[in-house]
């Protein structure tokens, strides 16, 4: 019997030589799938092509490509490891044809092809939210959305940035059972200028808001 690809996906992060999760524990690993797909709402109206930023595991592209076969998408990382345990993710799981592996930072993404291309970006804990804006927002075309899993969020932060990059906040979501968990919904609602994406790790280094600004 053919196996579900979301389990075969699963399975194959288990089994990975890398540790690519805290815990392979079956529970532990449902967590991260209910996690991602909690995101499922919030792009249903949205179109595509969608790019995954700092992927990692996979998640949470991979469940939410898995979920919405219209979908095309990138799943983006700077690890050739990670790169290679997503692309036979993509083989064996139905996805190819329609997902590609990039092997990139974001900052290289979005100078090159990656530029304003994408209606949806994703990215579960990328960096502090206003970083994550910067690395994902120049990815997005006007009228994309980023959906960012985030920790503790300042709202005034992350507006702040957003408006840098041509984004506006539009919601800011708590995630049901944690204290601290959010997902972050930015609408692209005008080009990113073009200073951005600026060079490679200067986000995080030098972000464009601070805590104590």
């Amino acid at each position: 019997m053919k196996q579900d690809p979301l389990a075969h996906f699963l399975a194959l992060i288990a089994a990975a030589p890398q540790r690519l999760v805290a815990s392979t524990d079956g529970a532990a690993l449902a967590a991260h799938v209910e996690d991602a797909l909690g995101t499922l709402p919030l792009i249903a109206a949205e179109a595509g092509p969608l790019v995954d930023v700092g992927t990692g595991a996979g998640f949470p592209g991979v469940p939410l490509l898995l979920e919405r076969p219209d979908l095309e998408g990138t799943l983006l990382d700077s690890r050739a490891k990670r790169c290679q345990h997503l692309q036979q993710v993509v083989d064996e799981t139905g996805l190819a044809g329609r997902v590609r592996v990039r092997n990139l930072r974001a900052e290289e993404h979005a100078a090159a092809d990656g530029r304003e291309h994408y209606g949806i970006a994703v990215a579960r804990a990328l960096a502090p939210p206003p970083v994550a804006i910067e690395l994902c927002l120049p990815l997005l075309r006007t009228g994309g959305v980023c959906i960012l899993h985030a920790g503790a969020v300042d709202r005034l932060e992350v507006e702040r940035a957003a408006a840098e990059l041509g984004g506006a906040v539009e919601l800011v979501d708590p995630v049901p059972g944690f204290d601290a968990r959010n997902r972050v919904v930015v609408r692209k609602i005008g080009p990113t200028p073009a200073r951005f994406p600026r060079r490679i790790g200067l986000a995080a280094k030098e972000p464009l808001v601070r805590s104590q600004d």
